[in-house]
């Protein structure tokens, strides 16, 4: 078996991991921005007493989320290592994220 013949597959596995990590990290943060906005938004219109927040739903909320993402991210790994390009995808996306 010749190692020569998995180069291929690594380098491409590498340059959509860093197009994939570098667009993953460009997108999270227009979504971060927009939220940010949307909570910037609901506090000033709760400042102005034009709504009321439930600070137990609001809270309730977010912690069912974050066990979605945490869910959701074992899952990927999951994903991420059936791919025969795994190695050098997971390569490159850490090389993506980091320049993005």
């Amino acid at each position: 078996m010749d190692i020569l013949q998995f180069l291929p597959d690594l380098g491409v596995g590498f340059i959509s991991g860093v197009i994939v990590g570098w667009g993953v990290k460009v997108a999270l943060k227009i979504v971060v921005a927009l939220i940010a906005l949307y909570v910037l938004s609901l506090l000033y219109l709760a400042k102005l007493g034009v709504i009321t927040i439930n600070k137990d739903a609001l809270l309730g909320l977010l912690g069912s989320v974050g066990n979605s993402l945490v869910y959701f991210g074992g899952e990927m790994v999951g994903l991420i290592h059936s791919i025969s390009l795994g190695t050098g995808f997971v390569a490159g996306f850490m090389v993506g994220f980091k320049k993005g």
